[in-house]
């Protein structure tokens, strides 16, 4: 009996051998892709694929913040990037990053992929912005390839976009909640700021349009001269990962894209201006009437049925490479537009710029539930400033241009002045 047993044990053993080396062979001839790890030893990925650094969440509005590791310290602590406060690194600890790649062929390879390379005796790993026979330029922050401005959509935006501001993330500090960072225009009595801490409208019969408007603050760690918490600013070209790197200047990014969710009650027209461009959401009509270069227009929105306790609505609104963009589950709608442009006087310049957003309301009854704001990517040369620079792709082989995301700090193809061959990517980043 225990002779026929151990006969029993052996087959089944002998079977899963079997078994597991079918599967293997499977697996080895399915084209499933090996993956693998590589340390990441730089920030020049910023906070997309972080080198050593520092994961906290902010002492006073609680948003997460990671900072590179040498770029703070006791005499330069964190500084957020939502409310300005200065954060404590005690019984925190340096954190070492490391990303999983996957083997794939040349064929899969597209914009935007995060990849893996050899270059010089060394490994690297940046972000494919130029294809194989692409001429490349940089201008003003702006990319160009074989010269054409490249416009993304907001699906791209979002994995160069880098966020200057959300609502979620208050303060508990009431010296530095929302009410400091919004005004209403004059007298006027259509908004309030509630016991909950968002902003409401109330005006049951249609008035004109009441204003409330969003003024940056200035987050930047190390800022020269010094500035006191809560003074407002433009949105720069400022990294808080970088946190406290020395730049000779930093650049006016006027590319962003505003969230923003409402609870309405009862519908009028919400209008919204994003620097100098100009539309309106009608409630009642469903319409979008936009104020573009390209002239006036109109586009329908969904209808949507009302309900007395509230309706949420969210809409994705933002000044993207030259195109106004408007968006959300119903409506994707773009058009071009006159940028504001830059008189060359800094302070004329920033002072056009203290205050991106506004917001106004004519009538009806509705809450601001959620507003973010992300910043665009803003391109640099090889010598880090905003001056044209350019490629001359003039590789017999297929090669890449291959750029950290980390613009001020990266060194990469911009840098070494050549492309990156095919041959030398050895992996694509696994999400």
């Amino acid at each position: 009996m225990a002779h026929q047993n151990r006969l029993i044990v052996y087959a089944y053993a002998l079977a899963i051998v079997i078994f597991g080396a079918v599967i293997g062979w499977l697996l080895r001839n399915s084209g499933t892709p090996d993956f693998y790890q590589a340390p990441v030893v730089s920030g020049s990925m910023g906070q997309s694929i972080p080198g050593p650094h520092y994961a906290l969440h902010c002492y006073d509005c609680k948003i997460p913040l990671i900072v590179d590791a040498e770029t703070v310290g006791d005499e330069n602590l964190p500084i957020c990037f939502n409310c300005g406060a200065s954060n404590s690194l005690e019984d925190i600890s340096a954190q070492i990053n490391r990303v999983s790649y996957e083997d794939v062929d040349e064929a899969f390879f597209t914009r935007w992929q995060r990849v893996v390379f050899d270059y010089q005796d060394s490994r690297y790993i940046k972000r494919i912005v130029g294809l194989p026979g692409e001429k490349i330029a940089i201008e003003n922050g702006e990319l160009f390839v074989d010269g054409e401005l490249y416009q993304k959509d907001l699906q791209e935006f979002d994995q160069l976009s880098s966020v200057v501001f959300d609502s979620r993330f208050q303060p508990h500090d009431s010296s530095y909640n929302l009410l400091q960072r919004f005004g209403v225009r004059g007298d006027e009595q259509g908004w309030i700021y509630t016991a909950d801490n968002v902003f409401a409208f109330d005006a049951p019969v249609k008035t004109h349009p009441q204003w409330l408007d969003y003024y940056h603050w200035n987050v930047v760690a190390g800022f020269v001269p010094p500035l006191e918490r809560g003074t407002s600013t433009a949105i720069f070209d400022y990294l808080p990962y970088n946190q406290f790197i020395s730049r000779s200047r930093l650049n006016f990014v006027d590319d962003f894209v505003l969230d923003i969710s409402l609870k309405i009650y009862e519908p009028g027209v919400v209008g919204l201006r994003l620097l100098n461009v100009e539309l309106e959401l009608d409630f009642k009509r469903f319409e979008l009437r936009r104020q573009a270069e390209t002239g006036s227009g109109k586009v329908r929105l969904a209808k949507t049925k009302w309900d007395d306790k509230g309706t949420e609505v969210k809409f994705r609104i933002g000044l993207v490479d030259g195109l106004l963009i408007v968006a959300n589950n119903n409506v994707y709608d773009k058009s071009g537009f006159k940028r504001l442009e830059l008189s060359g006087d800094y302070d004329v310049d920033l002072a056009a710029r203290l205050n991106p957003i506004s917001i106004s309301a004519d009538e009806g009854v509705l809450d601001i539930t959620h507003l973010r704001i992300a910043r665009d990517i803003y391109w640099l040369g090889a010598d880090y400033t905003a001056n044209r620079w350019e490629t001359e792709l003039t590789e017999a082989n297929p090669a890449f241009l291959l750029i950290g995301d980390n613009q001020p700090v990266s060194r990469d193809c911009r840098q070494w002045g050549e492309a990156i061959p095919e041959d030398a990517i050895v992996g694509i980043v696994s999400d």
